[in-house]
């Protein structure tokens, strides 16, 4: 009786979502991208791939509302990951519209949504991937800032994800971007590290080290030029 109460539950929410979603895509027939974005943005918010897709489309095309590429890309990412496949091929033409500074906002965003779950469901894997391109990313941190976001990327390779090589290896990336406490971090990581993974660590964190200048100097010339 109680799986029947909850199939019933179920079913009965999968109807009202579709039902809202058929609302607002007659909005969007209709020319109402306003009433459209309300109804989208709901059910995104809820987690529906397809809502995501058809509000990042919004977001992309500008022609019911004002185009908003950071918020567009946004939502197809969402939608990806939530299985929607026609949004992947929106995504790049979106990612060339945006500055440094948007896809800060935009990595960060996304490395807490899959941390806290909502509308996709958490993943410290991919969380860890988004907070670390953040990490990364040459727009300005404090440098102390930009070590300890490192140092919870290495947080969630070691507590969630159980992947020590890749702990240590953000640990020293934590380090180098000034964070005091990686330091210790990076040390109790070693010892359960054999010489093989922590030298695959310190290829791995000096690769990225790298990287990271690579996009700085290149900002850098773009300001100056």
């Amino acid at each position: 009786m109680k799986k029947l109460t909850l199939l019933l539950i179920f079913f009965s929410f999968s109807h009202n979502a579709m039902a809202d979603l058929d609302t607002a895509r007659k909005a969007i027939a209709a020319g109402d991208g306003k009433k459209a974005v309300v109804e989208l943005t709901r059910l995104a918010g809820e987690g529906s791939g397809d809502a995501q897709y058809e509000l990042g489309k919004l977001y992309a095309e500008g022609i019911l509302i004002q185009p908003e590429p950071s918020r567009a890309l946004l939502a197809l990412s969402l939608a990806v990951e939530n299985g929607n496949k026609m949004a992947a091929s929106l995504i790049e033409a979106q990612k060339k519209r945006i500055n440094l500074l948007q896809l800060a906002s935009l990595q960060e965003e996304l490395g807490v949504l899959f941390q806290k779950g909502g509308p996709v469901h958490a993943n410290p894997e991919r969380a860890a991937e988004w907070l670390g391109e953040r990490a990364l990313n040459p727009i300005r941190f404090a440098e102390e800032e930009r070590g300890e976001l490192a140092r919870k990327v290495g947080k969630l390779y070691e507590t969630k994800i159980m992947r020590f090589t890749a702990a240590h290896s953000w640990y020293s990336l934590a380090e180098a971007f000034g964070s005091e406490r990686a330091r210790k971090d990076r040390q109790r990581m070693a010892l359960f590290l054999q010489e093989q993974s922590l030298s695959q660590s310190k290829n791995e964190s000096i690769k990225q080290y790298k990287r990271y200048l690579k996009q700085r100097n290149k900002m850098m010339a773009g300001i100056t030029q």
